[in-house]
């Protein structure tokens, strides 16, 4: 982590960092994550960072406590799930954009994984579509948010882990 909290990075598709949100959101006037979305792109792209941003404008607005819940399904359960869903629905979609994708752990709502191919990195829409449908089906599928933790970018020092 930084020393300066506003230097941190949220949206590790857009590389967008705490501290330009909370800009967005002051001079802006900002309420919703899409508000923030369509100003800075935060959680335009796979989606993992949404409840990170819906946390700084609960913080920002005296938004909206929630309880935590406790998980329902297991990690080794959602591993399973995921991997499932992987090899049925989201690999051939991957292969078809010559990007492979392997699951190395899965840590409450967190999946860590591992990217293969020429366009891991990029901002392709195509990409950013995959990753959010991604997101998205693994949500679907384990019965929460779940967060794409990609471990490519946290090799390369270009995102930080969240944890």
């Amino acid at each position: 982590m930084h020393s300066d909290p506003r230097e941190n990075l949220v949206c590790r598709c857009y590389q967008i960092t705490q501290g330009e949100i909370l800009d967005a959101i002051g001079e802006g006037n900002l309420r919703t994550v899409e508000e923030v979305t369509a100003r800075t792109n935060a959680a335009g792209g796979c989606s993992s960072c949404y409840d990170d941003v819906q946390a700084m404008l609960d913080r920002l607005h005296g938004g909206r406590a929630t309880a935590s819940r406790p998980a329902v399904v297991s990690d080794a359960e959602k591993r399973a799930i995921l991997v499932k869903l992987l090899h049925e629905l989201i690999e051939p979609l991957y292969a078809l954009n010559g990007v492979r994708i392997h699951v190395q752990d899965v840590r409450g709502p967190r999946v860590l994984a591992r990217y293969e191919g020429p366009t891991v990195g990029t901002t392709l829409p195509s990409i950013l579509t995959l990753k959010w449908f991604l997101v998205k089906a693994m949500s679907d599928a384990c019965g929460e948010r779940m967060q794409l933790i990609e471990l490519n970018m946290l090799d390369r020092g270009i995102a930080e882990d969240p944890a």
